[in-house]
């Protein structure tokens, strides 16, 4: 016996498998159109300013490819500090065509900083062209140092006079501290005190929180205690710290603890 062959499904089968092997022409790679920064060169690798006068200068350009692309509409540079805050957005201009790529500058001033950040600052350099595709993002580092820093001082500290131990249980008790820098409060990277019991034995280094801007704190339960060495007056002396390192002056204060 024969079986019957559909000739329609045959070739309809023959039609698919040849249509999956043929590769379609339309398909483009999206990134052969996207421009492509060849360099990057800052006149400079580190800027010194100052407080008076808080202005990041510097010389920028960067050479650019169309990879075939369309026309580069935008060089763009963006400048961070230190804590990714924004300073600022700048258009490249066009300076001339080197014939691999076309060269783009521009001198970065970026000025009337609130708070200047001494360390590494990043500059974020994109090229976008006509079509509206961005190129890879090229970050280059940048260091500013301050060369007329000065330390940062001490505001005022909030804290207890005295304070009753309990018999039983706990309380907590905080201690307020304000720091100031003549950079901006940003500059103050840590505040913290040395503890020292009535006895003058040093207790230690207790850091301080950041609550909120220019305020510092410290919070410890009080518990009870029977030892003379939990009397008295417990001495504390505050300091503050810029992100170069540089110290205030320490500031005194005392909390006397009481028996129940």
């Amino acid at each position: 016996m024969y079986k019957s062959i559909n000739f329609g499904v045959i070739l309809l089968c023959v039609l698919i498998a040849f249509s999956c092997e043929k590769k379609s022409d339309t398909v483009i790679d999206p990134s052969y159109d996207s421009p492509v920064i060849l360099s990057v060169t800052k006149s400079a690798d580190t800027v010194s300013t100052t407080s008076a006068s808080p202005v990041i200068s510097f010389d920028l350009s960067a050479v650019v490819s169309e990879n075939g692309g369309s026309a580069i509409s935008s060089v763009s540079c963006t400048l961070l500090d230190p804590l990714n805050n924004n300073l600022g957005t700048f258009a490249l201009g066009f300076v001339q065509d080197l014939g691999n790529g076309k060269k783009y500058s521009k001198t970065i001033n970026a000025g009337s900083i609130s708070c200047l950040l001494v360390g590494n600052y990043t500059v974020q350099v994109i090229a976008k062209n006509e079509a509206g595709l961005f190129s890879a993002q090229v970050n280059t580092p940048l260091y500013v140092r301050n060369t007329a820093n000065v330390a940062p001082y001490m505001g005022g500290i909030a804290a207890p006079d005295s304070v009753v131990r309990p018999l039983s249980g706990s309380f907590d008790i905080t201690i307020y501290a304000s720091a100031f820098d003549h950079n901006g409060s940003c500059d103050v990277k840590e505040v913290y005190f040395n503890a020292y019991r009535p006895s003058g034995s040093f207790i230690g280094v207790i850091p301080m929180t950041l609550y909120p801007e220019d305020s510092w704190r410290f919070t410890n339960p009080v518990l009870p205690a029977s030892a003379d060495s939990s009397y008295g007056y417990f001495k504390y002396q505050f300091f503050a710290k810029d992100r170069s390192n540089a110290v205030s002056v320490g500031v005194w204060d005392s909390i006397k603890f009481v028996r129940p």
